[in-house]
């Protein structure tokens, strides 16, 4: 009585500010919260009839403030009572409202607290199994959203629905959930209420999973005066009533259950009455009191169909009005309606010929400008297909001749001279095998680069360390290179393995250092290997201390039949084919124009490249 009479009090002391004070909500929302929280899953001492009370005042200065979030915050307060006392059709009706209108201002918060606001109408309907589908929708909703005052309250209300299915790892789930955001949101309000119902679904998930010692403590602190008002009576005589059913003590349950239909009698609503009828009709049976147990048992099915008519008597009259309110604005809409439609019409008719008279005139410029197109890109592949054939045999014939010019004339030495000392005849049949192995040279890169421009050069991909492949790379150059420059390999990693095709990548390495002993006469030669872990790859440079390359021809360099001087052997297609082959397996190839002490070509491998399939070719054709 005394809290009715300071409700009151507040209502009218609030009623008394002026509408020019009314341009914010606030002034509602503190005590919204603090009366919702208290009769969220269960009446509380306050009715439902003044929480809505103020909800619709509360509404009225959001919709005119503009301020949609709280208005969607007050919207799902309001259908929570409406739940709460009973009138499930209306509620549900203003819950899919509520969705349709957060929807419509594209908020994200109003969608969230919109599917809560249904759960609500399905978990007090006791039809738990759609109430708890939709919390975990409306739970997914709020994960991106900062709002630890509705997060908790929706926490709060699917453990009500977890302990009614039985659902004990969820409810646990959600109980240290809310107990962490409880603990790190100190501006939540009112922080004894969630406090309480934190400590009431514990005992309800340790009777759940049946430890009667751990319920017995999480109920003695439900028991503190901290929790003795009546706001406070109906849990503690329901959990007490439960904790005796436990540890088989009916009788004491029974004695208790008696209490909890008190408390919901001063404070509660008719399904909060019907349950603990249900509750106590089970202890009446398991005291043997069956005759007793199937009289409340025939009462509360009594009270059961009392309450539907009751509901759709209420639903029926809210949807009747609903209905006419929608003939009114379909009336007023068809009016609208129906002078645009005519208009429609014909514009659309207008816009349908322009449109396909200015497809038909796109499409008719489009394979114009792709025939133009076309034409041209034959043209040019035709000019530039006849300039690199001239050039190729311009090249070759001059790059055969040599070594073709100094096999033959070896060979006539040989055959026509008698009179030639071994060591001559030894010099002599090692020019022809350095020219022969020069002529090969040619073919070869001349067969690699026509495959790998056609795609016709097949990639296997393995596992590889590539630091060993450096080591014995370096250890071939340097048995075969013409030069005094040494030859070095610097590395910060012990060992690499990278999916590549070790053959493609042995040669470019061979490719870079051969190219760099020819104009490294004295000196060092480098290859290094380092690993960026930001881009996630490796890097491979070849450094050399001869001559360099000047900064005009270095765009050029890696361009076909590119040479730096005429006068070195080569048909200048190695730096085109090692760019190929970089290209293939996903790197990058570059000279360095920063570095000055000579030439230093770097190129890039991925460190996580996809398995390629391997595509390798049959033997014999390799062998061809």
């Amino acid at each position: 009585m005394k809290r009715d009479r300071l409700l009151a009090l507040l209502f009218f002391l609030m009623s008394l500010i002026p509408k020019v004070a009314q341009g914010n909500e606030n002034q509602y929302l503190p005590l919204l919260l603090l009366l919702s929280t208290e009769n969220l899953n269960h009446s509380g001492s306050t009715s439902e009839d003044h929480i809505i009370s103020l909800c619709q005042k509360a509404e009225q200065v959001a919709r005119q403030s503009k301020d949609y979030d709280n208005l969607f915050r007050i919207e799902q307060i309001a259908i929570n009572s409406y739940c709460l006392k009973g009138d499930i059709g209306l509620a549900l009706n203003k819950a899919q409202q509520m969705l349709e209108e957060a929807k419509n201002y594209k908020s994200d918060i109003g969608i969230a607290l919109a599917f809560q606001a249904i759960g609500d109408t399905y978990m007090h309907s006791n039809q738990n199994e759609q109430a708890y589908t939709v919390f975990e929708d409306a739970e997914k909703r709020f994960e991106n959203i900062n709002d630890d005052q509705s997060k908790l309250r929706l926490m709060i209300q699917q453990m009500q629905v977890c302990a009614d299915l039985g659902k004990m790892d969820d409810l646990q789930r959600h109980l240290i959930a809310a107990s962490k955001l409880l603990d790190h949101s100190n501006h939540l309000t009112p922080q004894k209420y969630f406090a309480f119902y934190l400590l009431y679904y514990r005992t309800l998930y340790n009777i759940g999973i049946r430890d009667a010692e751990l319920a017995r403590l999480s109920l003695e602190q439900i028991n503190q005066s901290q929790f003795s008002e009546q706001a406070f009576a109906y849990g503690r005589y329901y959990l007490t009533t439960r904790y005796y059913e436990l540890i088989g003590d009916y009788v004491t349950a029974l004695n208790y259950s008696d209490s909890t239909l008190q408390a919901v009698g001063i404070g509660g609503n008719i399904n909060e009455y019907k349950n603990v009828l249900v509750v106590k009709a089970a202890l009446l049976e398991k005291n043997n009191l069956k005759e007793a147990a199937c009289e409340l048992y025939e009462r509360t099915n009594n009270l059961s169909d009392s309450l539907n008519i009751s509901r759709y008597s209420r639903q029926i009259d809210s949807l009747h009005i609903a209905y006419w309110v929608d003939q009114m604005a379909l009336e007023i809409t068809a009016a609208n309606n129906k002078l645009l439609t005519n208009v429609l019409i014909y514009s659309i008719l207008l816009l349908l010929v322009v449109g396909v008279v200015i497809f038909l005139v796109r499409r008719q410029n489009r394979q114009l400008l792709l025939s133009r197109s076309r034409l041209s890109n034959m043209r040019q592949e035709a000019t530039e297909s006849y300039q690199t054939k001239n050039l190729f045999l311009s090249n070759m014939s001059h790059e055969l001749r040599t070594p073709l010019n100094a096999i033959v004339g070896f060979s006539q030495l040989l055959g026509t001279e008698d009179e030639i000392d071994d060591a001559t005849k030894e010099q002599c049949g090692a020019l022809i095998q350095q020219n022969a192995d020069l002529l090969l040279k040619l073919f070869n890169d001349v067969a690699d680069f026509s495959a790998l421009c056609d795609n016709k050069i097949r990639f296997t991909y393995q596992r590889c360390d590539v630091v060993d492949l450096c080591r014995n790379v370096l250890d071939t150059v340097d048995k075969v290179k013409r030069t005094n420059a040494m030859v070095k390999f610097a590395t910060s990693v012990d060992n690499l393995e990278l999916n590549t095709d070790s053959g493609r990548l042995q040669q470019v390495l061979i490719n870079l250092l051969i190219n760099a002993t020819k104009f490294t006469p004295e000196g060092t030669i480098t290859l290094r290997l380092e690993v960026d872990t930001a881009q996630q790859e490796a890097v491979f440079s070849v450094e050399d201390t001869g001559c360099g390359i000047p900064l005009e021809k270095q765009p050029h360099i890696f361009e076909r039949f590119e040479k730096l001087h005429e006068g070195v052997q080569g048909a200048g297609l190695g730096l085109s084919i090692c760019q190929l082959i970089v290209n293939h397996v996903g790197g990058r190839i570059w000279i360095d124009p920063a570095y000055t002490q000579g030439a230093r070509f770097v190129f890039t491998h991925p460190l996580n490249a996809q398995s390629a399939q391997d595509e390798s070719i049959p033997t014999s054709q390799k062998e061809e």
